[in-house]
């Protein structure tokens, strides 16, 4: 497997994505990661090696890795433009959509404007909506957070231009095959109202609940959160075209 490091253009940002293909899996279905609040795309390098010989990218929204972090620009419809511009800079089609934790709203909002692209999409550990965040948030989290994870002209500007957006309703309109992950500890943010009103609104989406894990679904059983993922994805690939 080959991970290769590129840049999409993005509102007049540079978003920084991975690349990680090999020939051998041309005929799976591929897989776009996008990232929590500070995640990176280098986040995402255990998992696609897990999944290889699956064709796997995943991205650094603006202000977050090696993107650009313009003064300006964090708003929800930026930042959903920031994987549009990805996903089309990559090519990628027919894909599975994978999110966790703030990334999911930005994903959402993709699947909203771009249903037909998806083959199937995998919602972690989040409610469907993006958050206004509340003034005190940008020197808490920058304060929580590792040195080279988080910039506070960063989290400024995400808490400046943030606004509540309910994606609920939109859901109806995302036909392809989902699936939600939630973890069972008290820090893991999908609590079980909101996953029943995925029940709701997705009433094919199926609901695995991670046991021992919180928020991070990675831990503390790697391996399982990972063959669910994998499962998914053969059943995915399994319905594809020839």
């Amino acid at each position: 497997m080959t991970i290769e490091e590129r840049w999409a253009s993005s509102r007049g940002a540079r978003i920084h994505y991975l690349n990680a293909a090999d020939r051998a899996g041309h005929h799976l279905v591929p897989v776009v990661f996008v990232p929590g609040m500070f995640g990176t795309a280098e986040d995402y390098q255990r998992e696609m090696a897990s999944l290889a010989p699956r064709r796997c990218v995943a991205l650094s929204l603006r202000g977050r890795g090696k993107s650009d972090a313009p003064q300006a620009g964090y708003a929800f419809e930026d930042q959903v433009a920031d994987l549009e511009a990805v996903v089309h800079h990559a090519r990628v089609v027919s894909f599975c959509l994978v999110a966790h934790s703030a990334g999911v709203p930005i994903a959402l909002g993709y699947a909203e404007r771009h249903p037909q692209s998806l083959a199937g999409l995998i919602i972690g550990d989040y409610p469907a909506l993006y958050r206004a965040i509340p003034s005190d948030w940008p020197e808490r989290v920058v304060s929580s957070l590792p040195a080279d994870r988080a910039r506070l002209e960063v989290a400024q500007a995400l808490q400046r231009e943030s606004r509540e957006v309910l994606l609920w309703m939109v859901l109806p309109r995302i036909s392809c095959p989902t699936l939600i992950l939630r973890g069972t500890r008290p820090d893991a943010l999908l609590k079980e109202d909101d996953a029943a009103r995925y029940r709701q609104y997705l009433p094919a989406a199926e609901v695995v609940v991670l046991d021992g894990a919180g928020h991070e679904l990675r831990g503390p059983d790697y391996e399982k959160y990972v063959r669910t993922i994998r499962q998914f994805l053969e059943t995915l690939d399994a319905g594809r075209s020839p």
